[in-house]
């Protein structure tokens, strides 16, 4: 009992939000659709006003669409919105531009938590095999100084709402709240607070990998920064000054372009305009969390702004290396 949108009680739900998909869309749900399970599971899409026809398409292929135009987009909400539409015990977040590797991706993702072993899992991420990805997506950890030691912090583990899966009831208790960038990150730390166990599924890969625009690359980054700062772990201006000094960022730089492996010069930028550009969107960031703090944006929930001193239940570790540029 695989894909069947008509099925009233289906046993997981993927929730994609899309806006302006493209045409890779169309192998994104293929993908979904070819999916081998036990039990019966939906597609959701919550569309954000797309203007190329991916609503259409999506229903066109047995995708349950909602309509989704707020004066403002969050991801927080937008995602709570997804979730609220979704009606499996266990809900799954891609990315509107994931490739399910294989097959088995869906079943192997949401085994630890339909069989009761942990309340949260991400799958692992690679660029699709012969297609152009951003090379920073997948090389040099050094640029995610910030990530890295928040995993570290909470769980040594990497939720990644591009591939990701919640059981339903524990979303519903904690909620990703009213926040504009990385809510999985926020969600991590609530399910860190709460105890709940969460998994790192090697196994369940999905192929995630694009080029940017300078303009996508720096609010792409940019957004993360600021979304860390609101967390309670700021890039400092002490750690920018670190990382420009770091001898590793331009000896790989310069390797990676010697061995022409970097394909566009924003690739060759890359490695130190993202330090300034870190640095002012994380002011921002400050700025908000010392305006407004983030707790009552987020349903009341409290957020650490400095590492705890346990770790919670966890299945299974991660490399301490994140899959993906700033995820």
């Amino acid at each position: 009992m695989p894909f069947d949108p008509t099925n009233p009680t289906p046993r997981v739900s993927v929730g994609i939000l899309t806006r302006n998909a493209g045409p890779l869309f169309a192998k994104v749900v293929e993908a979904l659709k070819g999916q081998k399970t036990d039990w019966a599971f939906e597609v959701v899409v919550l569309d954000s006003g797309s203007k190329d026809g991916t609503d259409t398409m999506a229903a066109e292929h047995g995708a349950r669409v909602v309509p989704y135009k707020p004066a403002k987009f969050r991801f927080g909400t937008a995602r709570d919105t997804l979730f609220e539409n979704c009606r499996g015990e266990v809900v799954v977040a891609i990315s509107h531009d994931v490739v399910a590797a294989d097959e088995h991706w869906l079943a192997r993702l949401v085994a630890p938590i339909l069989s009761g072993e942990v309340e949260a899992t991400s799958g692992e991420q690679i660029a699709a095999p012969g297609e152009y990805a951003f090379y920073w997506d997948y090389h040099g950890s050094w640029m995610r100084s910030v990530a890295i030691h928040f995993d570290k912090a909470y769980g040594e583990f990497c939720l990644s709402g591009s591939n990701m899966a919640l059981r339903r009831s524990t979303w519903e208790k904690l909620r990703f709240g009213d926040v504009e960038a990385i809510e999985d990150r926020f969600m991590q730390v609530k399910l860190h607070a709460a105890g709940c166990r969460m998994m790192q599924v090697k196994e369940a890969v999905s192929l995630h990998g694009h080029d940017y625009t300078w303009k996508q690359l720096t609010d792409r980054v940019g957004s993360f920064s600021m979304g860390w700062a609101e967390l309670g772990w700021p890039y400092t201006f002490g750690r920018m000054v670190r990382d420009l000094l770091q001898p590793s960022r331009y000896l790989q730089t310069l390797g990676a372009f010697f061995g022409r492996r970097l394909k566009t010069w924003k690739e060759l930028a890359f490695p130190v305009a993202m330090c300034w550009v870190q640095y002012k969107w994380s002011k921002r960031g400050q700025a908000k969390r010392d305006a407004t703090p983030i707790e009552q944006r987020i349903g009341g929930k409290p957020v650490r702004a400095t590492p705890p001193a346990a770790e919670p239940m966890v299945t299974q570790r991660i490399n301490r290396e994140p899959q993906r540029l700033a995820s």
